[in-house]
């Protein structure tokens, strides 16, 4: 920093200071104004929502896709075990 030598210097010099102070306040706002947005729970579950729908696998499937296949096994192995089960109280009854 540089020495200051007289009066005039050292208003400049604070005058710099509180233009750049000034500066740093109004990017900090901003980007608490960002960030506060961004860790919305609306804001979150869009985004969400836009990467289930946009981003694609190494396959070329879109996530969506894997999600709603992985839901239906999901169910389908439900219904199966239901199904077996229903059948061997059945047999037990019946033989």
């Amino acid at each position: 920093m540089k020495k200051i030598k007289n009066d005039k210097q050292l208003r400049l010099q604070k005058k710099q200071l509180r233009r750049r102070q000034q500066e740093l306040e109004t990017l900090i706002h901003a980007d608490w104004i960002e960030l506060k947005h961004t860790f919305k729970p609306t804001h979150l579950a869009g985004e969400l929502l836009a990467r289930t729908f946009q981003s694609k696998t190494s396959e070329g499937n879109s996530s969506f896709a894997d999600y709603v296949s992985t839901i239906a096994a999901s169910l389908t192995k439900t219904a199966v075990l239901k199904v077996e089960e229903r059948f061997e109280d059945w047999l037990k009854k019946h033989v």
